[in-house]
Formats: structure tokens, C-alpha cells, sequence
């Protein structure tokens, strides 16, 4: 019995440091400009866009999705002007292509004067296989006054 519990115990360690060093090793796949987008201080009611580029800075053609990962309700994200990036279904991004990732923030009086966080994910997954080979978050943030 004890025999066996060593063994899974080394198993499981095993794969435990496999798996961490399989994911250092990986090349970064996904390059973000800037990683965090400050609105700063808005008027409440104004509506500002901003946005990040993501690049595909690996070597081949990726399955690319940027979806909404934390939204609160003074920032807005899809079908926004200037936003170039796919917010519904994986598109294919090949090396060294980008995408433009915009979210709108229209502060309101009910959340004046509190910092506010929204995030996007940006995931690359394998055309092949549907690995997914990195996933990037976003940070925007603003106040409304």
C-alpha cells in the first residue's frame, strides 16, 4: 500500500512539474499595446473609446478571440468604431497580423467617483487541434466625476 501511495505521490509531482515547465516554455504568442488602458477621470454622460493592439508575434497563423472577461456596466465592448478585433467567434490571425481592441466607457452617476475595472481575453487556440496556445487579459480602467 505504501508502495503504491509513493508512487502516485511522485506521479502526480511529476506532472505537476512537467506541466509548469511546459508552460515557461512556450513562446509568447500574443503581444499587447499597451497591457492596460487608462481612461482616466470622465464627466459623467461623456462616452470616450479606447483601445489596445494585440499582435500574433508567433510564427504561424493562430485562432484568435477576444472575449469579455470582467464588464461592468460603464464600459462597453463588440461592435464598437475602430475595433477591429473578433468579438464573437474565433478568427484566423496569421503571423505578425493585429487587431485593434476597443471598449467604450460612459460614466454614470450611480458609480462617480469609484475606479472601475473592465477586462477583455484576448485567446490564441491551434487551427488544428483548438489548444489553446496563450491567453492575454486586458485591463481597462476609469472614473466617472
Amino acid at each position: 500500500m505504501r508502495t503504491a501511495m509513493f508512487a502516485l505521490v511522485i506521479t502526480a509531482l511529476s506532472v505537476a512539474v512537467l506541466a509548469g515547465k511546459a508552460k515557461s516554455d512556450r513562446p509568447v504568442v500574443l503581444r499587447v499595446a499597451p497591457p492596460a488602458v487608462h481612461f482616466g477621470t470622465k464627466p459623467v454622460g461623456s462616452f470616450t473609446l479606447r483601445g489596445a493592439i494585440i499582435t500574433n508575434a508567433g510564427s504561424s497563423s493562430v485562432n484568435f478571440l477576444v472575449s469579455i472577461d470582467r464588464m461592468p456596466d460603464d464600459f462597453s465592448f463588440g461592435l464598437l468604431p475602430g475595433s477591429t478585433c473578433p468579438p464573437f467567434e474565433p478568427t484566423p490571425l496569421g503571423p505578425g497580423e493585429s487587431c485593434s481592441a476597443v471598449v467604450g466607457f460612459r460614466p454614470s452617476d450611480y458609480f462617480a467617483g469609484q475606479n472601475q475595472l473592465a477586462r477583455l481575453r484576448a485567446t490564441a487556440t491551434d487551427p488544428v487541434t483548438g489548444a489553446v496556445l496563450e491567453s492575454v487579459l486586458i485591463e481597462y480602467t476609469g472614473m466617472g466625476k
